[in-house]
């Protein structure tokens, strides 16, 4: 049998970890801090459970840290396993529209971070997937007929706005980028 694939709140306990080392209570903090809470909220019973999944696959390890009297505390890091799969996951471009708000975001959000070159092939290969979807739904759209004509055209809708976002995005990141270089 093989495993469920990772949920995006695990992935963010992974991209966390990729930007530094922490104890659990620093990457509860880190979510809210960075506005990452708007986009997976996840409560600090939630986290812990998240991270206990990640470590029971071998994704994060673990080195216990004292400071003075306080109890300790796991301080938390990436595996080379655990980079593995974050790395391919940030570099794979969402497939399903409805979940580009969540994963998606993730991932710029971890990119940004970790090499904003990779954001920037990413959002190239997400706006080549959005306008391929959009294709496809512009085909279905045009044979279908009542209420499924109306359920494509919502689809490619939702698909025109995001790949509106998606260019607006990369346009301002070369803004960005060109501004750094003067």
């Amino acid at each position: 049998m093989s495993e469920r694939p990772l949920l995006p709140g695990e992935f963010a306990v992974l991209g966390l970890l990729a930007v530094q080392p922490m104890h659990g209570y620093e990457m509860a903090r880190r979510l809210v801090l960075d506005g990452l809470d708007a986009v997976v909220p996840i409560e600090q019973s939630l986290l812990y459970t998240y991270i206990r999944n990640v470590e029971g696959r071998g994704l994060v390890s673990w080195l216990e840290d004292r400071v003075g009297l306080r109890p300790p505390r796991k301080h938390y890091h990436l595996t080379d396993v655990g980079q593995e799969t974050l790395d391919a996951w940030l570099d794979e471009p969402v497939l399903r529209m409805r979940e580009t708000r969540l994963d998606l975001l993730l991932k710029l959000y971890f990119l940004e971070r970790l090499d904003p070159g990779r954001r920037e092939q990413l959002v190239g290969r997400q706006i080549s997937v959005c306008e391929a979807y959009r294709e496809r739904l512009w085909r279905a759209e045009e044979r279908a007929e009542g209420f499924a004509r109306l359920v494509a055209g919502s689809k490619r809708s939702a698909a025109e706005a995001t790949l509106a976002w998606l260019r607006e995005a990369a346009q301002a990141s070369a803004a960005r980028a060109e501004e750094a270089r003067t």
